[in-house]
């Protein structure tokens, strides 16, 4: 029987951390009880922490690598997010 290992289950800890804070994020926008929507944030945020814990680790040992944006992708990515904020009324 093969082992799983430490880089699977690293891949694995994470996609379910991505997973998880989507389903929670789902589930903050859809409740209409405040505290339910307090508690699941407080939840969502530890989630973050976890998941950017796991990238980390993953990151220092070479298993989850990412390019670096040139200025003109932030530039363009910046004035998109304004154009969607502004089409919405959003500040």
């Amino acid at each position: 029987m093969n082992k799983l290992t430490d880089k699977e289950i690293m891949h694995t800890l994470l996609n379910e951390h991505k997973l998880c804070a989507s389903s929670l994020t789902n589930l903050i926008l859809e409740s209409s009880d405040q505290n339910l929507r307090n508690d699941c944030s407080g939840i969502l945020n530890r989630t973050f922490q976890h998941q950017k814990n796991i990238f980390d680790i993953m990151s220092s040992k070479g298993w989850y690598t990412t390019t670096q944006a040139s200025q003109q992708e932030l530039t363009t990515a910046k004035q998109e997010v304004s154009k969607i904020q502004s089409s919405m009324n959003v500040m």
